[in-house]
């Protein structure tokens, strides 16, 4: 199944899609990071310049929006591996009518994932053939 997602074109596909929202949400959280510690930094500056009260107030400002920030980053993580577990799962439910098919077709009585076998012959090795009906099958995957 590994190789199945990670080779054929709608898998290769599921997995660019994956690359570019983490992506975005690192470009995102990196420009966050960085606002927060240019405003730490302006802070520290003004350490001896506004009075003792306002430079605590402000610092327990920052770190409320610094506690809103991890709040937020961890929901964004959360969502992420919902959405990656999710659609990984919609896509394996499209491959099963495809392996269920080709069993039937081809008098297969099992079918088991390469990684939990220990010994076998390598010409009972159906993978490349699953990938090209995935291929042929299987057009476009958008995550949703």
């Amino acid at each position: 199944m590994d190789k199945a997602i990670s080779t054929s074109n709608p898998g290769l596909s599921i997995l660019k899609q994956f690359d570019a929202i983490k992506n975005k949400n690192s470009i995102f959280l990196k420009k966050e990071e960085k606002k927060f510690k240019e405003k730490e930094t302006k802070l520290i500056s003004q350490k001896n310049i506004i009075s003792e009260t306002d430079f605590k107030n402000k610092v327990n400002d920052l770190k409320s929006e610094i506690n809103k920030y991890n709040q937020i980053r961890n929901k964004m993580i959360e969502d992420f591996n919902n959405l990656k577990a999710d659609n990984t799962n919609k896509f394996l439910k499209l491959i099963n009518p495809i392996l269920i098919k080709f069993s039937n077709d081809e008098k297969i009585t099992i079918i088991l994932q390469k990684k939990n076998l220990i010994v076998g012959k390598t010409e009972l090795d159906i993978t490349d053939e699953i990938i090209k009906i995935i291929n042929t099958d299987i057009k476009d995957f958008i995550i949703k």
